[in-house]
């Protein structure tokens, strides 16, 4: 009978596959957003109406930040939190081996869902600046690429919060 233990890690063993195919889908939007970019520039020199300076610019934008995915991320954590690297953590006092797992499996699921906000708010971007220019999308675009660069240094993150509320020692029964 599989226990709650066996559950998350077999779940946690999908990370790598996941963040492969998130990667790969990454590579394969930005090679779309190059394309998309050359044709928008094509019909801009046209004179068409709905092709624009800012479309084809953010396109290209999107294309850099896609095909460069690593270095972008490292980027984003280096501006946020002031070093390129995800921060790495050892476990606390207060867990057991099954907390370990529970642990481990919990970071890497939410940094997985930073990853995807990341790219997605890449996406988002582009899209608010398609035909005219949306405030509302584009404030989303950036609130979910702040957000993926969170969570996907969740540890950092943590730290940064419990010590904005003085919660350091309920932490570090957690991780350290």
């Amino acid at each position: 009978m599989p226990t709650g233990t066996s559950i998350l890690t077999a779940f946690s063993q999908s990370f790598p596959g996941l963040i492969q195919l998130l990667t790969a889908l990454a590579y394969g939007l930005g090679m779309w957003a190059g394309g998309s970019a050359l044709v928008q520039l094509w019909r801009w020199q046209r004179y068409e109406p709905d092709a624009g300076a800012a479309s084809v610019i953010m396109r290209m934008v999107l294309c850099a930040v896609l095909l460069f995915l690593p270095e972008s991320i490292e980027s984003g954590n280096d501006t946020i939190f002031g070093a390129p690297n995800i921060m790495s953590y050892r476990y606390g006092s207060a867990l057991s081996a099954s907390g370990k797992v529970m642990v481990d499996t919990a970071i890497g699921f939410v940094q997985i869902v930073g990853l995807w906000a990341f790219i997605y708010g890449w996406l988002l971007l582009k899209r608010a600046h398609q035909r005219s220019y949306d405030a509302a999308v584009s404030t989303k675009g950036v609130v979910h690429i702040v957000g993926g660069v969170l969570a996907m240094n969740m540890v950092a993150t943590l730290k940064l919060l419990a010590e904005t509320f003085g919660l350091q020692s309920l932490l570090a029964y957690l991780i350290a």
